[in-house]
């Protein structure tokens, strides 16, 4: 009965090992053994400013990358020509027809972002009107600041909606455009910073407004009421009650 035991152990222990053995060839992600697969390197860039991307998603062959840096990594892609899309806030999705070998391949994307030119100069002459002699940092947060808004639900879907909106009592949201100095040309670093804030550099660390609390001394006015985020310069950023 021992030996009998014995030899039941031996056979189960056996079973084991070779399951073992026939799993550890198999890829983890479903692959199937013996499958030739590479990894695809992308870079990811803005076509207007060759602005590398801070954000966004690449995806192929059912598997998905984050962007960051301007970059991203997917490995265990099986070989053969695949759809590679390309997605981010603010850009036009974009579809292309990979190829992908085993091991390594790259590729560079480039991105059309969704505005026109119009409406970019509007935008950076906001940011210019706003944020005039704060620094860069301070510029770009503005700007991002503006196109999170686009992105909130709580605002008009578009740049220019959300650029020209006004209350209920017919104030515009962002004082330059009552005053008229979003009039004046914006300067070469509220370009830039529009084009910094368009790839994605944020920051306002996902603010949708922001003032300067030198200039509201009433801690009673709405805008101290709201989360504040990070002060950058002159500028408190913060994030509506409503968002």
């Amino acid at each position: 009965m021992k030996r009998k035991h014995i030899l039941f152990s031996s056979v189960i222990l056996l079973m084991l090992v070779l399951t073992g053995c026939l799993n550890s060839g198999r890829p983890q992600d479903g692959t199937p053994p013996g499958t030739a697969t590479g990894t695809l390197t992308g870079t990811v860039v803005d076509s207007t400013s060759g602005l590398g991307l801070w954000s966004g998603q690449a995806t192929i062959a059912g598997k998905t990358s984050q962007i960051s840096g301007g970059q991203f990594e997917i490995a265990n892609i099986p070989a053969g020509t695949h759809t590679l899309t390309v997605t981010k806030a603010h850009y036009q999705d974009r579809t292309i027809q990979v190829h992908v070998s085993s091991g390594s391949s790259m590729i560079e994307v480039k991105m059309d972002h969704l505005y026109s030119a119009a409406h970019l100069d509007l935008f950076a002459r906001l940011v210019h009107a706003e944020s005039r002699g704060e620094p860069y940092e301070g510029q770009v947060a503005v700007a991002a600041s503006v196109l999170n808004r686009v992105q909130n639900r709580n605002y008009p879907n578009s740049l220019y909606g959300v650029i020209t909106q006004r209350d209920s009592r017919g104030y515009a949201q962002y004082s330059p455009i009552d005053d008229g100095s979003i009039n004046t040309p914006a300067g070469q670093s509220a370009k830039d910073a529009v084009s910094d804030a368009l790839v994605g550099w944020d920051p306002s660390q996902g603010a949708t407004g922001f003032f300067a609390p030198a200039k509201v001394p009433n801690k009673n006015n709405w805008v101290w009421k709201q989360v504040s985020i990070v002060q950058i310069g002159n500028h408190l950023f913060f994030r509506a009650q409503i968002d």
